[in-house]
């Protein structure tokens, strides 16, 4: 490794690379410039500067940007330099204006402060990962509601407490994954990317340069980083104080990450070759077992799902440390938090996704292992149908290993009758119906009436 490669963890975590280049140092880069190109715009638009500045000060912008990420010196020495300033917009505009006049360097950054470009940056970076993970939210929803629906009539084995409980139907599981893929959708938060309060939350600067102009000046501001639809409403209030937005959008991140596990966890049990109710098109070896074929996509789910709570946490722990008009460590403490879960988010989806696409459920398998469990996962039934016949010790005593229960049941019942009340399948009460309930539900969700990167006025 020479000394101007930046360090990397990608071996650490496989699977990470998967969402990586969208919160990667050279996206932060980009959407640092483009928070402060923004800005500028912002600023000529407003009528605050002249063309000649405005050209001149984007060019040093966009000449920076592209000199810092040519290799991997210009992301080496940022990442060094920020270090003295404790956030990485110092050196950026230290850069930025090595190749600037007097003028274009005056008005680069004027009236903002380090937050307010680097939370906007964030913000801009969690807009497109939250509107990239709805869009894949809603395929894997509706992959999952086909393949109940292929399955609606397919028995299996209910587990409860990792014990075998009752019969039901592999439609009615898929339903429910399809209900926690589309809950983790229908809360995905509306994110606005703009952050802009000056030194101190009171745009004291702005409001001393832009006098009557500052209103247009912010609303030009937000329509360049929001887009077009920004325009119909008031850009949001400083919010560099309020740290559960922050809070909100990692929750919705972890979200993304938890139902990825959650499913897994399902599948890595279906697909135990002792059970093998559930295959997987694609599959990793092992290096020393030739014979093994594992299940590594749903591996990888339930280790982002173990990942996921700590990153949460700091951000939990940031937002009730935050103090005053700016934190003192608790507003640094978000950004690698934020970063971890926006990867995870990005990876889980992408891995679920491909693990959903590829699943194949074994029907003869599910057959086989709720036969298996009969008829002892009946004994709810008999005891509602015979308990005003048969005590509790008679009941137990039909069903216990290598007892024959037609003929322990022979005195109070036909054996055609007995047959009916031990087939799992005549004892899955509303089963189909909830399915159709719950995809009914589903299907009336609206995935995204509301694009992420342009907030209603609630949102936050």
């Amino acid at each position: 490794m020479s000394d101007t490669t930046p360090p990397t963890r990608s071996l650490f975590a496989p699977g990470d690379l998967r969402g990586a280049e969208a919160v990667n140092d050279v996206a932060l880069v980009s959407a640092l410039g483009e928070v402060e190109t923004a800005w500028v715009e912002a600023q000529a638009r407003a009528g605050l500067i002249g063309e000649d500045v405005r050209t001149e000060a984007i060019s040093g912008i966009e000449a920076t940007i592209r000199s810092g990420l040519s290799d991997d010196t210009g992301i080496a020495e940022l990442a060094a330099e920020a270090e003295s300033g404790g956030n990485p917009v110092i050196p950026f505009l230290t850069s930025v204006r090595r190749g600037l006049g007097a003028e274009a360097s005056r008005i680069l950054h004027r009236g903002l402060t380090s937050q307010d470009v680097l939370d906007s940056a964030l913000g801009l970076l969690v807009s497109r990962v939250v509107r990239e993970n709805a869009a894949v939210l809603g395929v894997i929803r509706d992959g999952l509601a086909e393949l109940s629906d292929r399955h609606a009539s397919t028995p299996c084995l209910a587990r409860t407490l990792t014990q075998p409980a009752l019969p039901t139907t592999f439609g009615l599981r898929a339903a429910n994954w399809a209900a926690k893929v589309n809950e983790v959708l229908t809360l995905t938060p509306v994110v606005d990317a703009v952050q802009v309060g000056g030194a101190a939350g009171t745009r004291a600067a702005i409001r001393e340069f832009a006098a009557e102009q500052t209103e247009t000046l912010l609303r030009e501001f937000h329509v360049q980083l929001s887009g077009p639809d920004a325009a119909l409403s008031a850009p949001p209030a400083p919010w560099h104080s309020n740290r559960v937005r922050v809070l909100n959008w990692g929750s919705h991140l972890a979200q993304c990450v938890s139902v990825g596990s959650t499913i897994a966890r399902d599948v890595l049990v279906g697909a135990r070759p002792e059970i093998g109710e559930i295959r997987l098109a694609t599959t990793g070896g092992s290096s020393a077992m030739p014979h093994k074929l594992n299940p590594t996509a749903a591996v990888l789910l339930h280790r982002n799902g173990m990942r996921a709570p700590a990153a949460l946490s700091t951000l939990a722990v940031a937002a009730a440390e935050a103090v005053e008009e700016r934190s003192d460590g608790a507003w640094h403490a978000e950004w690698p938090a934020l970063s971890e879960l926006l990867i995870l988010s990005r990876s889980s989806l992408s891995l679920l996704e491909g693990m959903i696409d590829g699943l194949t459920p074994n029907p003869e398998a599910m057959r086989r292992n709720l036969d298996a469990a009969c008829p002892g996962i009946l004994s709810e039934r008999l005891s509602i149908v015979l308990g005003d016949r048969l005590s509790k010790a008679q009941i137990q005593a039909a069903l216990a290993p290598g007892a024959d229960p037609a003929a322990e049941l022979g005195s109070v019942l036909g054996r055609e009758e007995i047959e009916g009340l031990l087939d799992p399948e005549n004892y899955l009460g509303d089963a189909e119906e909830i399915r159709r309930e719950i995809l009914r539900t589903v299907s009336a969700t609206d995935p995204a009436t509301t694009d992420p990167l342009f907030p209603d006025p609630k949102a936050f």
